[in-house]
């Protein structure tokens, strides 16, 4: 059974353009990491992971910019619950894809579960917000 936009929303807590943002990231992520691995293209890994990066940038942006905009409005719970929230979900994938990248480089001897940690603990976030959302 595939979920809802409006489900998706409310259990990652992104709005659809931060959704539609990164979808698009990772689809022209997708097309530079097939041709880097064919060796179509022979650049560093840091250039193939710049759409991610990009999306991150754009979605601090977006982040900030809701934030003074609903401080503006005197909400100010929901703007520091809205930016706690989004600096999470942004740190953690951030500090994953620069630890794989430098893994790929070898620019760090880290292990693979090292690099997978701010993933495990995004999920854990998740997992604690659906239950919540669920409730």
């Amino acid at each position: 059974m595939l979920f809802s936009l409006k489900e998706i929303i409310q259990w990652i807590g992104l709005s659809a353009f931060e959704l539609w943002l990164h979808v698009v990231s990772l689809l022209v992520f997708s097309i530079l990491l097939a041709l880097k691995l064919e060796g179509v293209l022979s650049t560093t890994w840091w250039t193939v992971f710049i759409p991610l990066f990009a999306s991150d940038g754009l979605h601090a942006y977006f982040s900030s910019i809701v934030f003074l905009r609903l401080n503006l409005e005197g909400d100010l719970r929901t703007a520091g619950i809205r930016t706690a929230w989004s600096a999470v979900v942004l740190v953690l994938p951030f500090a994953f894809k620069m630890l794989l990248c430098q893994k790929l480089e070898d620019q760090n001897n880290l292990t693979f579960a090292m690099i997978m940690s701010p993933v495990f603990i995004l999920l854990q976030v998740l997992m604690i917000r659906a239950c919540q959302v669920g409730n």
